[in-house]
């Protein structure tokens, strides 16, 4: 089979990430896998060199940019794609477009809250989560602004020029052509061993992930500040050269070191509130790392706190790198972690610190959830499993789109 994959994202996160590595386990059993991507995404393009997945790009392959759809049409002749699997608005915008105009199958992965009507144009749509997959068919397919969405002048412009017209299909069809697949990760995150050094004696917390005001570390450093508070007269920490003279929190008898491993424009404000709560000598940021594997092997607890997580590749990564979680309970994460980890309440710091002084008052269970999770991780999430489920999808994709030629 031959397979093109649609990402015009200029930045690097859990959809690039799941992507790539979708496309290289596609090539590994005997498909040909190829890429189309931003000219600017450096991180993307390194990543599929490094995995030897095959891409073509272009400069702002966005909406309305009537050379990237002329690019992704020459690329699909060219190299007789069978189907066409997009990730994102945008790129859900251009497959659709290119697949339309050349008769292709067109599967929409879906991995975010944020409506878009031409995923509805799409011959399948592969959502990451149960929670992501209610959200649109009780919600956004029924919103005003999805029931009454007409393309813009320019869009239709555009639309014209491949000869496309937006044509809404009703919620049945819908429905009807909705699947899941969930993500993936390279297996690299299995049986690692090498760890960041420097913070033995520490209680080490940890999070991965971009720096946003929706991906919650705000929360973890006020967390921090509660647990400050409650240990207050514990016994000052040995002078290092990151607690010199300073009273830290405690956990399990250590004080606590908060490790914030990713960069993004939130950055600045997490810095500040540190410093405003004087906490600098027990939060540590790491900035953007290109392998995080030595960060999370360090952490004696794993978290993702994000405000409503569709899925979260780092918690996977958590799960299979055997580290006792915590999660908000919200968006996918139930779905995610099932029976293990600890689900706290969300937007909660007083929840997150309870968790972890649960977590640090019973080595027992914090043995007992990361085996779970682990054993959880690889038997749903496995690269195998995700890639089969992908191909069912495509499969069913190709004959919504054999039924609509024959309708016609």
């Amino acid at each position: 089979m031959n397979i093109l994959h649609i990402i015009s994202s200029r930045g690097w996160g859990g959809a690039e990430n799941s992507a790539a590595y979708l496309a290289k386990t596609q090539i590994e059993h005997g498909n040909n896998a190829y890429f189309f991507i931003h000219s600017f995404n450096g991180k993307l393009s390194n990543v599929l060199n490094s995995v030897n997945v095959p891409y073509f790009s272009a400069i702002d392959p966005e909406r309305k940019n009537v050379f990237a759809l002329r690019k992704i049409i020459g690329v699909c002749r060219r190299h007789k794609i069978d189907v066409i699997h997009t990730h994102l608005a945008t790129g859900c915008y251009l497959g659709v477009i290119a697949g339309k105009r050349l008769g292709i199958p067109v599967i929409s992965r879906i991995n975010t809250y944020c409506g878009y009507p031409y995923y509805a144009l799409a011959d399948r749509l592969l959502f990451i989560s149960d929670d992501l997959k209610n959200y649109f068919i009780e919600d956004y397919f029924r919103t005003e602004s999805f029931l009454n969405y007409k393309p813009g002048f320019i869009e239709n412009l555009v639309n014209g020029l491949f000869g496309f017209k937006f044509s809404r299909p009703d919620l049945n069809e819908i429905i009807s052509k909705s699947g899941k697949a969930y993500d993936t990760l390279p297996d690299r995150f299995s049986d690692y061993n090498k760890k960041a050094e420097g913070y033995e004696g520490f209680f080490n917390i940890g999070i991965t992930g971009r720096l946003t005001v929706e991906k919650g570390q705000q929360y973890l450093i006020e967390a921090l500040e509660l647990l400050s508070k409650e240990t207050k007269a514990a016994e000052a920490v040995k002078e290092t050269d990151r607690g010199a003279g300073r009273r830290n929190p405690l956990l399990a008898g250590k004080p606590v070191m908060l490790h914030i491993v990713g960069s993004g424009k939130n950055e600045k404000n997490l810095l500040k509130q540190t410093s405003d709560k004087k906490l600098q000598n027990s939060v540590k940021f790491w900035g953007y790392q290109s392998d995080v594997r030595p960060f999370i092997n360090m952490f004696d607890i794993a978290v993702s706190y994000a405000t409503k997580e569709v899925f979260g590749l780092n918690n996977i990564e958590y799960m299979l790198m055997k580290k006792p979680c915590v999660s908000a309970d919200s968006g996918g994460m139930p779905e995610l972690y099932g029976d293990t980890g600890i689900l706290a309440k969300p937007d909660n710091p007083y929840a997150l610190k309870e968790a972890f002084k649960k977590y640090a008052n019973d080595p027992g269970l914090m043995k007992q959830e990361s085996e779970k999770g682990r054993e959880r991780a690889v038997r749903l999430f496995n690269s195998e499993k995700i890639y089969n489920d992908t191909i069912k999808e495509y499969d069913l994709g190709i004959a919504h789109t054999k039924h609509i030629k024959e309708k016609i």
